[in-house]
């Protein structure tokens, strides 16, 4: 047998060197960070935070993904927030199972369950309309088409 490496049920004697791909890894090696959608490997059954190219951020339980980043969360909720004087305040809208598609997405991570003392706190929207009316923010606004534009 030739290019693949040993035969199935054939060890490598000792001392010899295992075939290698044209990568220059060995055949079966799997390295410690896999490149790509392969790293959301990690994230499944996590709760995680994602921010959308609209400004949107959903919060939820990934349940499965593909090769183009599209992913299926559950128990999901949009959160609203608006920050004053140090605090971010927000709601969350549940959505329940959604599809978030790939190339919508413009970061992701992990969070935990527990919020930050003092830093954030749960609101109800009647709350935060009055917050963000009070500030004249308006919200937190995002615009990725102009700001990175030269």
């Amino acid at each position: 047998m030739t290019g693949r490496g040993p035969a199935r049920n054939s060890p490598i004697a000792p001392g010899a060197t295992p075939a290698v791909a044209p990568s220059g890894l060995p055949y079966g090696y799997i390295p410690a960070f896999l490149p790509g959608s392969a790293s959301l490997v990690e994230q499944l059954d996590q709760r995680l935070m994602i921010v959308l190219r609209d400004g949107r951020h959903l919060v939820g339980t990934l349940r499965s993904f593909d090769q183009f980043n599209n992913m299926v969360m559950e128990k999901t909720y949009e959160r609203k927030m608006c920050c004053k004087e140090g605090v971010a305040y927000f709601t969350d809208h549940p959505l329940g199972l959604y599809v978030v598609r790939g190339d919508s997405m413009v970061l992701l991570g992990q969070i935990g369950k527990d919020f930050p003392a003092g830093r954030m706190k749960e609101v109800t929207q009647k709350e935060l309309d009055e917050l963000i009316k009070d500030s004249g923010s308006g919200g937190l606004q995002w615009d990725f088409d102009n700001d990175l534009t030269a």
